[in-house]
């Protein structure tokens, strides 16, 4: 394609309100779009902390003989616990960062778990 044809589009569209131009002919195209064509980024707020596996292995809601029960909508404190993950050596202890209402629990009891799986999310 012409780069003077380029040019020469480029500023026309300069002159005019249009925010994209496409052309084509002879197999020759060409899309100039403006800074008003692109999409705006998208934005939003999320209340809610997500509480995620520190480690590879298997949730478990609290360690064997002790009885922890979560449920959704319960609030919670700062250090409150959330469960461990045990892995082949080491158990993990699970607290949440910090106070507010549980508002949806995706752990599972026995689930094998991979570090960084949001396992709660709590909203302040």
């Amino acid at each position: 394609m012409d780069t003077k044809l380029i040019s020469e589009v480029t500023d026309w569209m300069k002159t005019t309100d249009l925010a994209e131009f496409c052309y084509e002919k002879d197999g020759d195209a060409i899309e100039i779009k403006t800074q008003e064509a692109l999409p705006e980024p998208a934005e939003f707020t999320c209340s809610l902390t997500a509480v995620t596996s520190p480690a590879v292995g298997i949730y478990h809601m609290a360690d064997k003989g002790k009885n922890l029960t979560l449920t959704e909508g319960q609030e919670i404190n700062e250090g409150d616990p959330l469960g461990l993950v045990e892995s082949v050596s080491k158990k993990y202890p699970i607290v949440s960062p910090l106070s507010g209402k549980l508002r949806k629990v995706t752990a599972q009891e026995g689930a094998v778990v991979e570090f960084g799986l949001p396992l709660f999310f709590i909203e302040k």
